[in-house]
């Protein structure tokens, strides 16, 4: 992988000083983690916290009335505790606190991605909340009285950094190996967030991280059959961040260079040819990568997601918003390589997809669900797999590729029975910095996924404490929302 020196990942023994060296990556993110402070949290930087936390209790919640998968996983992972183990870590909505911390930090991820609805950063095509603010909940709650609020927002702008960080320079490439993002970055952290809770030193997280070498996975082998594997991801991703952190603090050696190495992170996830180590570790603590990620409108696949608003509008367009297949003859929908695989490849479970996870990464059913139902309709788009029409609208639509179209940006061309043509783009998918997901629609999500399980009232509640979350300690948070 040549960078801008000349010099390939691996071939050094990292190193800051001098030209021909690259960074030593992994001593400076365990660095960067160690030396943060709460001093550092700009207002723009304390707003986004605030945004992404009252979307993580949205998810997790929301899975729980929304995703079959919810109530097997936590069933199992209660039991492998085991009834004489009860912990005092606290798993969203379900009642006092009874998991260990990494049970807990497991299951309040997996049930935050089970919906696919939880917040995105696309430069590294990753989902980087679900693990982070998870792990730092239940860090904090671990504390107790000896975490704050602000070391815990600070917790949480580290670890979604450090995702964000490696997630860019792993790509979009690395799924070409099999490898799911999320996870795989993600353990790296929600280790940050956990250690700088903790209050670790610098070694003591590079050794985290080099454990964690060892145990970042996530196959997306999970498409074959829209396999639960990616809810549990994130949430697998957790568990071992609080097992390499407790390693790591009990003298066990992690690997050293364990990102940049030859046989390390980088090179062994990613055939990414543009990865670039001083722009991994540049402006550490001063530009924050993160605040580019962005809040999801719709419980799919991101990939699809400018599809579906231009859909959603031609929905609301078209004779008061009706709309059957009779009254289209071809929909032809234009989108990137990268993201043809993913949602556009042309096979029996995109075309007509018969679970949840299939249809979430089916262009062919968000489109053809939004044009005849809208693009408001949440999960329960998932409730008409079946649907004679959406299945009749998928037959009349073909996806093909061009690689001007922007990473997640998306053209529609729909041509109308009565002889009407019409061609529509959406560059950037609603969510993005440059197409912004508003503040009244964060707690208009949040309401929608809230409020069926606390109610109204409490669901209220629960935003206006965030919003004032420094006046308040995390157990004042906990408390609320379990």
């Amino acid at each position: 992988m040549a960078l801008s020196n000349g010099h390939t990942v691996g071939d050094t023994n990292g190193g800051t000083n001098g030209s021909s060296a690259q960074p030593a990556v992994t001593k400076l993110l365990a660095a960067f983690t160690a030396n943060s402070r709460p001093s550092q949290l700009t207002a723009e930087l304390r707003d986004k916290v605030k945004e992404v936390l009252i979307d993580f209790v949205g998810v997790v919640v929301g899975a729980l009335e929304n995703a079959d998968s919810s109530e097997p996983i936590y069933k199992a992972v209660v039991a492998l505790q085991g009834a004489g183990n009860t912990g005092n870590c606290s798993v969203l909505a379900k009642g006092r606190p009874h998991m260990l911390p990494q049970y807990a930090g497991l299951l309040n991820s997996a049930f935050g991605h089970s919906m696919d609805f939880d917040d995105t950063y696309a430069p590294g095509t990753l989902h980087a909340g679900v693990s982070v603010v998870s792990a730092a909940l239940t860090q904090a709650e671990v504390l107790g009285t000896a975490s704050n609020t602000d070391q815990f927002m600070l917790a949480i702008a580290v670890g979604y950094e450090v995702t964000c960080r490696l997630g860019r320079e792993l790509g979009y490439e690395a799924y070409s190996r099999g490898m799911h993002n999320t996870p795989t970055a993600g353990i790296f952290g929600a280790i940050a967030a956990i250690a700088v809770l903790k209050r670790l030193s610098a070694q003591t997280i590079e050794m985290a991280f080099g454990l964690a070498g060892s145990k970042a996975a996530g196959s997306m082998q999970y498409l074959d059959n829209g396999s639960w594997n990616k809810r549990l991801h994130p949430g697998f991703a957790v568990h071992d961040a609080f097992m390499c952190v407790n390693l790591a603090e009990a003298g066990v050696i992690g690997a050293t260079r364990i990102i940049e190495g030859k046989m390390g992170f980088l090179n062994a996830y990613s055939p990414n040819q543009d990865k670039d180590l001083y722009r991994l570790t540049a402006d550490l603590g001063t530009q924050w990568e993160w605040l580019k990620s962005s809040l999801k409108p719709y419980p799919a696949c991101r990939m699809t997601h400018a599809l579906i608003e231009i859909a959603g509008n031609l929905h609301l367009s078209h004779i008061s918003g009706n709309v059957s297949p009779s009254d289209i003859d071809n929909v032809v929908l234009t989108i990137s390589s990268a993201n043809f695989s993913l949602v556009g490849d042309p096979i029996p479970n995109k075309i007509h997809p018969e679970n949840v996870i299939d249809a979430q990464f089916s262009a062919y059913y968000q489109v053809a669900n939004a044009l005849i139902y809208g693009s408001a309709t949440g999960m329960k788009a998932y409730h008409k797999l079946g649907d004679e029409a959406i299945h009749a609208l998928c037959d009349k639509i073909s996806v093909q590729i061009d690689d001007t179209v922007e990473q997640f940006g998306a053209r529609l061309s729909i041509a109308w029975a009565n002889g009407k043509k019409e061609n529509l783009e959406q560059a950037f998918p609603l969510g993005e910095e440059q197409h912004p997901f508003t503040r009244d629609k964060v707690d208009e999500k949040f309401m929608s996924l809230a409020a069926p399980v606390y109610g109204k009232g409490k669901a209220a509640e629960i935003i206006k404490l965030i919003d004032s979350i420094e006046q308040h300690s995390v157990e004042d948070l906990l408390e609320k929302v379990r």
